[in-house]
């Protein structure tokens, strides 16, 4: 479904109320489906399949929800099994990107998915488990084989646009970070947020923060040097193209504490490093896209699947 399209039906939803007619509430709690000592609810069926009508809109929304759910289950137990884990930062930020993209806040779209008979907690799972496989995907299949340098150039000429000049942006990047100590992460969190908006609020430039925040206690400041728009993933450029140069994103949990980037530097590159990266992006999508469906379908397999 395109972002357009999305809008529309999300807009309808909101002014109009339940999408799917049914709330989670009324589904009964029975287990319907056992993958691999995993259980599936009506519940969780209900919920999904109300996500699906809502989304891709399936000729059988039920059935539908059934075997996505199946596999997640198997794509969760794998990602388990190779210790994949993805943080709920990430897992936020993948859900507000769609918010954004269809023209709504976060809250607006988690009403909508309500009154459709899903939930915001239904999507964020289903993008957790997206991300784990990938990640999984990646783990599982890197160093076996790629794309080459020739595979690109052949693409590119396919395309006609081997000799094309394309422009690329290079931008300066530091990472500032607000350490919270693990044995006070929970408690510690909400205060060095606070610490964090304030230094944003008071940076207005590379020269004059980077000092001040290396003034800060427990303040990590790590430059990651120059980074190409080529090799930085469409969320972060997103994210660093509404930063002004010389000023500090929104502050956000990471790992070791709360993390912001500054921008310290932009600027435009005649390059067809853009094209490449492109291109070769789209070659690695189809082969990962072929030997995770074939992984995925081996999982199947060797699954044991009880349907009650």
């Amino acid at each position: 479904m395109t972002a357009f399209r999305l809008a529309c039906v999300l807009a309808c939803a909101l002014t109009f109320g339940s999408v799917a007619g049914v709330h989670p509430a009324a589904a009964q709690m029975t287990v319907k489906v056992v993958v691999n000592d995993l259980p599936i609810t009506s519940y969780d069926i209900a919920q999904r399949a109300a996500l699906l009508k809502l989304t891709v809109r399936p000729p059988n929304p039920t059935q539908a929800a059934i075997d996505e759910l199946i596999q997640e289950r198997l794509q969760f137990q794998e990602a388990g099994r190779m210790g994949v884990k993805v943080p709920d930062s990430q897992v936020n930020q993948a859900f507000d990107s769609i918010a954004q993209r269809v023209k709504l806040t976060p809250a607006q779209l988690g009403q909508v998915l309500a009154q459709a008979g899903s939930s915001a907690a239904e999507l964020k799972s289903r993008l957790r488990t997206q991300l784990m496989w990938g990640e999984v995907v990646r783990k599982k299949f890197r160093g076996s084989g790629g794309v080459s340098d020739q595979d690109v150039v052949r693409a590119l000429a396919a395309k006609g646009t081997g000799n094309i000049s394309h422009k690329t942006v290079e931008w300066d990047l530091v990472k500032i970070t607000f350490v919270v100590p693990a044995k006070t992460a929970a408690a510690g969190r909400p205060a060095r947020m606070t610490e964090a908006e304030q230094l944003r609020a008071r940076f207005t430039s590379c020269e004059q923060g980077i000092p001040l925040a290396r003034g800060l206690p427990a303040v990590v400041v790590k430059p990651l040097g120059k980074r190409m728009e080529s090799d930085l993933p469409k969320p972060m450029i997103e994210i660093l193209n509404s930063i002004p140069v010389g000023h500090l994103g929104k502050p956000d949990n990471g790992e070791n504490g709360i993390d912001m980037i500054a921008v310290c530097g932009r600027r435009e590159l005649a390059s067809d490093a853009a094209a490449r990266a492109e291109m070769r992006d789209e070659l690695t999508n189809e082969q990962g896209n072929l030997a995770a469906r074939r992984y995925l379908r081996d999982l199947q397999r060797n699954a044991v699947i009880e349907y009650r």
